[in-house]
């Protein structure tokens, strides 16, 4: 007679991984998919884009804010309720969004947006167009709602799937898939918009022949192709998951913390004015401020008071969002540590390619910029694509050879890649030697993704997998904002200070004015991103200095297998098993 724990043996665990790693992928896709199709956005809203392209800029901010936001519950969530509910819920919640992106132009919604303006804001509502233009918005925020829930529920599902000295490799293969999606996803949304220009009336000639009609494709079609695709991983989801055990553990649900660590997350945000994702696409250190306004240093003082009230709700929760006892051990606190880092140092390399290959454009033309935008897609691929690749080696060394020894070895190469490219980058250095360069900094930070994210989850009960998951992710990311933050206001500085010096060394023997003064830009920029690869290579060595405190390899995860499979059987044998 089969059992209940022959049932649940029946689907492979990796296959379950492969299974529900497809939606993380596209939702990390759609992380980075509309920066490369914002103005054809604008444009085929009949909006200038000048006048509005800060505004439609939320629709790549908003995402990602909401895609943090939505990890500092929903990993909570998934401990108290079970991942399969909570996964399968983000997933149809992605759906939605994705529709609702295309259904900008509904009636229905376009005189809620009217009646909303009117009843509540008591303002006239804005023009037909600005409301289509905040609905595709409004349908981001929600894409990424489900988006980013979905990534630290796959993260604490390997906790449950995998046991502890197994963990290493399926955790490097689900942050290569999430690291793969944002790489991917500027490439693949402008590669798709330039076949829809060129090959759109073929698409629909070739439909038509088989009996269907269809519209011409538009970037529109980017979001309609997520509904069939997610509704198949949705499928398999289901299918997927029914053999994995719906752990859920007693607790309440932590609404004030969450409350307050969604405004500290908001005010910091918005006070910094930056985004990681968007830092790869910089033509200027300008470029790097983002939307950061005058309110700047009023939102980040409400974000650290948010905070710093958050913290207190933690410490006299009786079941608080985020258990601050967690950071005591050394070993989480370490890894944590080197995370942010980690994230601070892969700002530095998105940003520092595309600011050196802008520069030594020849002329702003529309030509120059598109082969900037080419040359700076490859060099940025350069950098991650490696880095995506090379969590799965680091998963293979942590489970060997514990997992000190990949995070520092990865920190190692990142920081012996910036020292060289601070050596070696010039106003005509070939893009050859740079995008190897950029390769060594790949490599080593991806070789930290795994050995870092098994030592959060192995550290962390099981009732706070998702929680531990969730944190991983949000200090990457908090490390990546605070960094591309810094890097602005010390460029911006650091340029002036150059640029005076030099028109001082020179003033006796000026020659040609606006050659001389465009030479000292260019130099001085140059030599401020070389300075910034050297800081990079600092932070790297901060990060090993962390990783060196890291404990945990093969044996202790043995042991921890051992004793979690002790406590399942006594659990079982409590239930009556």
């Amino acid at each position: 007679m089969m059992t209940a724990d022959m049932s649940e043996r029946r689907v492979s665990p990796w296959l379950v991984l492969a299974i529900v790693c497809l939606p993380v992928f596209i939702g990390a896709l759609d992380l980075t998919i509309i920066s490369a199709v914002l103005p054809d956005v604008i444009v085929s809203l009949e909006l200038p884009v000048k006048e509005y392209l800060d505004q439609a800029s939320w629709a790549v901010n908003g995402y990602l804010l909401a895609y943090a936001i939505s990890m500092t519950f929903t990993g909570r969530l998934s401990d108290l309720i079970g991942r399969r509910s909570i996964y399968i819920g983000c997933l149809i919640i992605f759906m939605a969004g994705s529709y609702l992106v295309t259904e900008y132009d509904s009636e229905l919604l376009n005189s809620w947006v009217a009646r909303f303006y009117r009843s509540v804001l008591d303002k006239r509502p804005p023009r037909l167009e600005e409301r289509h233009l905040y609905l595709v918005i409004f349908g981001r925020i929600v894409q990424a709602f489900g988006a980013g829930a979905m990534v630290p529920v796959t993260f604490a599902l390997v906790g449950d799937l995998f046991p502890p000295a197994r963990r290493a490799k399926p955790l490097g293969m689900v942050g290569a898939v999430d690291t793969m999606g944002w790489v991917l996803g500027h490439l693949y949304g402008g590669v798709m918009v330039r076949v829809f220009g060129e090959y759109g009336q073929d698409i629909v000639d070739a439909f038509k022949d088989i009996g269907l009609s269809i519209a011409p494709p538009s970037w529109e079609t980017l979001f309609i192709l997520n509904i069939p695709i997610s509704l198949l991983a949705l499928l398999g989801a289901v299918w997927a998951l029914r053999s994995v055990r719906e752990a859920q553990h007693a607790g309440r649900f932590d609404i004030l913390g969450t409350v307050f660590i969604t405004l500290a997350l908001i005010g910091l945000n918005l006070g910094l004015g930056t985004s990681p994702e968007s830092a790869g696409s910089a033509s200027s250190f300008e470029d790097l401020q983002g939307t950061a306004t005058d309110y700047g240093p009023y939102l980040l003082g409400g974000a650290a008071l948010a905070f710093l009230i958050f913290l207190v709700i933690e410490a006299r929760q009786r079941y608080p969002l985020i258990r601050l006892g967690l950071f005591r051990s050394r070993n989480f606190s370490a890894a944590s540590m080197t995370n942010f880092l980690v994230g601070f140092c892969l700002a530095i390399g998105l940003v520092s390619a595309p600011l050196l290959v802008n520069f030594r454009a020849e002329s702003p033309t529309s030509k120059h910029i598109q082969q900037a935008a080419y040359v700076t897609g490859w060099l940025l691929s350069g950098l991650t694509v490696p880095m995506a690749l090379a969590a799965i080696p680091g998963g293979w060394l942590s489970e060997r050879r514990g997992h000190r020894l990949p995070t520092v070895l990865g920190l190692a190469l990142a920081a012996i890649g910036f020292t060289l490219a601070g050596l070696t980058w010039e106003g005509d250095t070939s893009y050859w030697l740079m995008g190897a360069e950029m390769a060594v900094i790949g490599i080593g930070l991806g070789l930290t993704i795994s050995p870092i994210g098994t030592t959060v989850i192995n550290d962390a009960r099981e009732e706070e997998r998702g929680v531990a998951s969730a944190l991983i992710l949000i200090l990457r990311l908090v490390g990546m904002t605070v960094a591309i933050s810094s890097l602005t206001i010390f460029s911006l500085d650091r340029v002036d200070q150059l640029v005076e010096k030099h028109e001082s060394e020179q003033a006796a023997s000026l020659g040609d004015i606006v050659e001389e003064s465009v030479d000292v830009q260019f130099e001085s920029a140059v030599q401020t991103i070389q300075e910034m690869q050297f800081i990079g290579a600092g932070v790297s060595m901060l990060g090993l200095l962390s990783a060196l405190l890291l404990r945990g390899g093969p044996e202790e995860s043995q042991q921890a297998e051992r004793q979690e499979r002790t406590q399942h059987d006594m659990a079982r044998s409590g239930t009556g098993g």
